[in-house]
């Protein structure tokens, strides 16, 4: 077990099938869009010059940051490479240390040569600044998001298709999990605030329920 699987509980699907949780909560699923990505982040087309928000650090009281500090972390960058492993979603995040994460499982019904739906559960935050996702071949993937704030319910969560020929800006403080691929394998351009605050939440645990997250593209 690496630091983030220890720390934050993912790649632990040993419960997914146990009947005491029953079904799994459907997440809604819409075309990735600027209208519909509002609030959560936007449409990346130029990986490049797409610039990290950095989020100035919290002070404690009423005397403010002093200028030009609370923002000097910097960012990082490094390739996000995902890969299905059976029924497992696996992913490899090579701009931190041990980014190596077990971030979904097919349901009982759906067959690793057709995945229809993969079910999750862990999702976080990063509170000192935004991340971005960019297929470096045109990979399709789908993107779990729910809005800031730690007052979650399951109506939080809402899936965004994403077709491959662009990528996603995630805003800071917006929930989110690392990325779906649609293929068997994908890579992504990622870039993220270097201090990389996390905020996470389980899903199993705050609601006794597992997401069911579509990997189709919406009709």
């Amino acid at each position: 077990m690496n630091f983030w699987q220890e720390k934050f509980g993912y790649g632990d699907f040993s419960q997914a099938f146990d009947p005491k949780y029953g079904d799994p909560y459907p997440v809604p699923i819409v075309m990735a869009t600027e209208e519909t990505l509002k609030g959560y982040g936007t449409i990346v087309t130029d990986f490049d010059k797409e610039e990290v928000e950095i989020v100035p650090w919290p002070v404690q009281g009423w005397r403010k940051l002093c200028e030009d500090t609370g923002t000097l972390g910097g960012t990082l960058s490094g390739l996000f490479k995902y890969k299905w492993q059976g029924d497992l979603c696996t992913s490899v995040n090579e701009a931190v240390v041990e980014g190596n994460y077990v971030t979904g499982k097919l349901p009982k019904n759906v067959s690793p040569k057709n995945r229809t739906h993969v079910l999750v559960k862990d999702i976080g935050y990063h509170p000192d600044g935004s991340q971005m996702f960019y297929p470096q071949n045109g990979e399709a993937f789908v993107a779990i998001l729910a809005l800031p704030g730690d007052d979650l319910t399951l109506e939080s969560f809402q899936a965004f298709y994403c077709d491959g020929s662009f990528g996603i800006h995630i805003h800071p403080n917006v929930w989110h999990q690392p990325l779906y691929p649609v293929a068997d394998e994908a890579v992504f351009l990622n870039k993220q605030g270097a201090v990389q605050g996390y905020v996470s939440a389980d899903t199993v645990k705050e609601f006794g329920k597992f997401l069911l997250l579509p990997l189709t593209k919406p009709q």
